[in-house]
Parts: structure tokens; C-alpha cells; sequence
């Protein structure tokens, strides 16, 4: 028997049960993508170098206070390309996330309905535009920051699940 334990491994559980609800299979902190190694040649490797990913969101995970970057894992490098129809999805989905990290829900919500359509799960029954529509429409009827005041962009996980 073994048990894992700690800080990497409880986060590890949160953007595991987070992933859920923001639609992804595979949803990462930026601190993984970070990760140095030496591949089997002796060169050192960043892990995002490997990988295809798209940013999230920047949240707070319930326990801390420290806001993360969270990536979608698309693929491999060299193993799946990235064709222009999702290199279009994620240049879009990028600008609905800086719209929405600006408290620009009308601008946001135009885009994220666009990239809603063009989602490469987009029958689910929640992606990551299906999300931030909801977010923005919630911002509009509540806004996570009094006018006038500048919002930080983190979204702050209440539930563990």
C-alpha cells in the first residue's frame, strides 16, 4: 500500500476535480508546464515545449490563496498538430479570456458564443466556452468587483468537487 501525500498532490486533486468543471480532460497548473527534465538525449526540456495547451483561467483553489494559471493539455507535439481550425478556436477563445478578465462580459459573451461552435468537444455537455458564457452572464447580474474598481481575474473555487 502507498499513499501520496502533500501540497503538489492536493492540488493535483483539485484541478483533477476542476477539469470537471471547466470542461477539459486534462487541465494542468502552470507549475507543470514549467517542469524541467532531461530527456533521454541529456538536453534539458521544458514540459510546455512538449505540449500543445491552452490557457484557462487564473484561479484559487479551495485552501489557497495563491492564485494558479490552468492550461487545457491538447496533445503532444509531434504526436497531434494543431489544425487551423482549433488554432482559430484558441486565438479566439484567448481573446474572450482577456475580455472577460477585464470585465468586458458583452465582448466576452459576443466571442465565447462564437468559440462555443467551434469547441473541440463541443457536444459535451460543458466546455470551456459553455463555462465562461455562464460566468458572464452571472457577471453581468453580479459583478466581481464594485464598479469603478479594477478585478484581479481570478476565478476563486469554492467547492472541492
Amino acid at each position: 500500500n502507498y499513499t501520496m501525500m502533500g501540497d503538489t498532490v492536493n492540488t493535483a486533486a483539485r484541478l483533477e476535480a476542476g477539469a470537471k468543471q471547466f470542461g477539459v480532460y486534462t487541465l494542468v497548473s502552470e507549475s507543470t508546464l514549467k517542469q524541467r527534465f532531461h530527456d533521454a538525449t541529456g538536453k534539458e526540456v521544458l514540459t510546455s515545449d512538449l505540449l500543445h495547451y491552452r490557457f484557462i483561467d487564473r484561479i484559487t483553489v479551495v485552501g489557497k490563496s495563491e492564485p494558479m494559471e490552468v492550461f487545457e493539455v491538447i496533445g503532444i507535439k509531434g504526436e497531434s498538430d494543431i489544425s487551423p481550425e482549433e488554432a482559430e478556436l484558441f486565438n479566439l477563445f484567448h481573446e474572450g479570456v482577456a475580455a472577460y478578465q477585464a470585465t468586458e462580459c458583452d465582448k466576452a459573451l459576443a466571442i465565447f458564443h462564437k468559440t462555443k461552435e467551434m469547441e473541440l468537444f463541443k457536444k459535451n455537455k460543458y466546455t470551456p466556452s459553455k463555462m465562461y458564457i455562464e460566468r458572464c452572464e452571472q457577471f453581468k447580474l453580479e459583478p466581481p468587483v464594485p464598479p469603478g474598481q479594477k478585478w484581479d481575474g481570478v476565478f476563486r473555487m469554492t467547492q472541492k468537487h
